[in-house]
């Protein structure tokens, strides 16, 4: 039986610094490490870097706020870098669909293909597959919003088809509160919107 990973997951409402830190820091106690799928400031960021004292992932969204606030002790993994926390092997894109001229962190579907072809092949090479893909965009079809702006990106359904991970963590598509659930399952992936956090635990 493999060991249990527990992961604190994180996107678009800074929920978290609305309780006190010391209920944080007892709440979130057992976690191994923090994941952000963006639109969240880089001071919030920050603080649960700190109040937890574990290591936090991330990628951006379509916005980032107080991007001048330095985060360089977080690990930064947009546009389809990679990195290994705790044995687990993680994959990010960043960003969303290209929506205002001039704007950092919008993306073509051509662009989004390529950097998904990227890290499939450094996979590939290695002959290694990730065990979680972060991005803030959903995979086209499921969990995108109506509106052109919070469409999923193909690029990512093709790395989704041929890695099959055995998790996939975005945000980017608000829900109607921090309870509501939005999760399903593709090939064998389980597909989670962290709107807000969730606390999730992987067997691996």
């Amino acid at each position: 039986m493999g060991k249990k990973i527990k992961i604190l997951a994180v996107s678009d409402e800074e929920i978290l610094n609305r309780y006190p830190l010391d209920e944080i820091k007892k709440r979130f106690s057992d976690i191994d490490f923090i994941i952000s799928c963006g639109d969240l400031s880089n001071d919030y960021l920050d603080f649960l870097f700190t109040a937890l004292n574990k290591k936090l992932v991330y990628v951006n969204g379509n916005h980032v706020y107080n991007a001048e606030h330095d985060i360089s002790f977080c690990k930064n993994i947009d546009g389809g870098q990679s990195c290994k926390i705790k044995g687990i092997r993680l994959v990010g894109f960043d960003g969303s669909h290209i929506y205002a001229m001039g704007r950092k962190y919008q993306y073509t579907e051509k662009e989004v293909f390529w950097q998904a072809f990227k890290a499939m092949l450094k996979f590939k090479l290695t002959f290694r597959k990730p065990d979680i893909v972060i991005s803030h965009s959903p995979v086209a079809g499921i969990h995108e919003g109506k509106d052109p702006i919070h469409m999923g990106f193909q690029g990512y359904l093709k790395f989704l088809r041929w890695f099959k991970p055995k998790l996939w963590l975005h945000g980017h598509v608000h829900l109607k509160n921090q309870y509501e659930e939005q999760i399903s399952y593709y090939e064998g992936t389980k597909i989670i919107n962290v709107f807000g956090y969730k606390v999730i635990e992987l067997e691996c």
